[in-house]
């Protein structure tokens, strides 16, 4: 039998977006922001690029998405090279910023963010939860004018995937690269979720620059 090799990519294959989001989600909260057509917005720490893109095509806005890892900067090109909007899409590994931003993104871990001229708009999804239960918990900024909780479903379409992903992994002969780590990581927060889901939760902010 043919050997198969896991990479660490595949722990997340089945979720689009890496967080307990959707597109109704992001649409309420980019309505809450005033994104609007021609408007340009940076995301940070942009994984697969899915938000920022469905962002781009929902708002026929310009996006531009950060991510520093590699391997998730690579699917985040390949995923923007096939949308509508891939002429007004762009991926790169983090680099300075010249001048204000008026729309800041950050969906999946604490980064910090450029800075914003007066009114720019951030939409930030965070977890909150106890720092035990191991994961990244970002600060609620000032300024909130909208707040959503993600619903059960949500948690559902991003947790369900992962844990049928993390049994594949376990079960593969030889995982290796970064699939140890992200696999820990993934893990830990699935049984944290299960265990405390009370004491955990993920929201979705708008929040506007004084």
């Amino acid at each position: 039998m043919r050997e198969r090799r896991f990479g660490p990519l595949e722990l997340y294959a089945g979720s689009r977006f890496l967080a307990p989001l959707s597109e109704e989600a992001l649409h309420e909260a980019g309505r809450a922001a005033g994104l609007n057509e021609g408007a340009t917005l940076l995301e940070l720490g942009a994984g697969n690029g899915c938000a920022a893109i469905y962002l781009a095509e929902a708002f026929h806005l310009y996006a531009r998405g950060f991510e520093g890892d590699p391997d998730l900067l690579a699917v985040a090109r390949a995923n923007a090279s096939k949308s509508p909007a891939r002429q007004r899409l762009r991926f790169t590994a983090p680099e300075p910023v010249a001048g204000p931003v008026d729309f800041v993104a950050s969906f999946r871990v604490p980064v910090p963010t450029p800075p914003l001229r007066p009114g720019a708009r951030l939409l930030l999804g965070r977890y909150v939860a106890p720092h035990d239960l191991g994961f990244p918990v970002a600060e609620a900024p000032g300024g909130v004018i909208y707040r959503r909780d993600a619903s059960p479903l949500e948690w559902e379409r991003f947790l369900g995937p992962l844990e049928l992903a993390i049994r594949a992994y376990r079960a593969a002969s030889k995982p290796g690269g970064k699939g140890p780590a992200m696999l820990e990581d993934a893990s830990r927060q699935i049984e944290a979720f299960r265990a405390h889901a009370s004491r955990v939760r993920y929201e979705l902010l708008v929040a506007v620059a004084p």
